[in-house]
């Protein structure tokens, strides 16, 4: 058995809002390894395989390959995946957070700029 530290897992095609992530969440979340994909395929290969360790799924909407609302919609229902929260982050009309919601996310945030509410949705999905 690896001891390895829980992951939060992370996609956006944006370099600059990954490199975002990599500025401000590891002070926010200690403990936590950060792992990040650039696309909806490489993130899907990545739930394919060992999930064990993973605590949290955050993904962007809109991708290169299958979209965060489709990665939803195909595995956060699955049972490999009922301890595991989704967030979906985007930008767009409220109505695509509430039909993710609906197809198994635990919440979803905006593209605002406003981090403080990102980041209370990543606490509350950690802590539920």
């Amino acid at each position: 058995m690896t001891d390895e530290k829980n992951k939060i897992i992370i996609a956006d095609d944006s370099k600059d809002q990954r490199d975002l992530y990599r500025h401000f969440l590891p002070d926010e979340f200690l403990g936590f390894d950060l792992e990040f994909f650039e696309d909806g395929t490489s993130l899907e290969k990545r739930l394919n395989g060992n999930t064990d360790n993973v605590r949290l799924v955050i993904t962007d909407d809109r991708m290169p390959g299958i979209t965060g609302s489709e990665i939803i919609k195909k595995y956060a229902k699955r049972l490999k995946f009922r301890k595991i929260p989704f967030i979906l982050y985007y930008r767009g009309d409220e109505e695509i957070g509430k039909e993710a919601v609906e197809n198994g996310a635990f919440g979803y945030s905006l593209k605002t700029g406003d981090i403080e509410n990102y980041l209370r949705t990543i606490n509350r999905a950690l802590n539920r």
